[in-house]
């Protein structure tokens, strides 16, 4: 049985079978991730299963990170953009990552960008409090961004940045 086959539609229950049948067969772990690089909506079902799988085995994909980054800043598939901005933000050390300075500047360019999604700029506004919890330096141009977003930017996510902001003041 393929792993492709098993991404037969975007369904919480399909993407859970599909993670259980890599835990009972990790050697299909590869595939799944692989299928990630594919068209949509294979390769948002596949990342999906990667963000699940990540959630509850984080040791197993420690080498598909720079991959995973390497993926995030080229894709133009939201639901990709969602699982692997996901997977990172539950990533230690997020800032020792090759090309963690470009996903750093990706999330602002992204949180800026009134064209990407609410969910993608909400993520992305998620580890960028995780950069600067780990290097508190970073905060002052996250303030920066917040300071030169445009009025028009949803509330929502302005009021989440500014959680953010607070939080990161009083661990800074």
């Amino acid at each position: 049985m393929s792993i492709e086959s098993l991404l037969f539609d975007s369904s919480r229950a399909a993407i859970e079978i599909t993670m259980k049948t890599i835990e009972k067969n990790p050697e299909l772990l590869e595939e799944a991730f692989k299928l990630c690089y594919e068209k949509y909506p294979v390769s948002m079902r596949a990342a999906r299963v990667i963000q699940f799988y990540y959630e509850i085995h984080p040791e197993a994909l420690i080498s598909y990170l720079p991959a995973i980054v390497d993926e995030l800043l080229k894709t133009n598939v939201d639901g990709v953009k969602r699982s692997f901005l996901k997977v990172l933000i539950l990533t230690p050390d997020i800032c020792s990552l090759d090309k963690s300075s470009m996903l750093f500047d990706k999330c602002l360019e992204w949180l800026m960008y009134n064209k990407e999604t609410i969910a993608v700029r909400a993520y992305s506004i998620d580890l960028l409090i995780r950069f600067a919890v780990e290097e508190p330096e970073l905060k002052h141009e996250i303030n920066l961004a917040l300071e030169s977003m445009p009025f028009s930017v949803h509330k929502g996510l302005m009021n989440k940045l500014k959680k953010g902001i607070s939080k990161l003041g009083n661990k800074c």
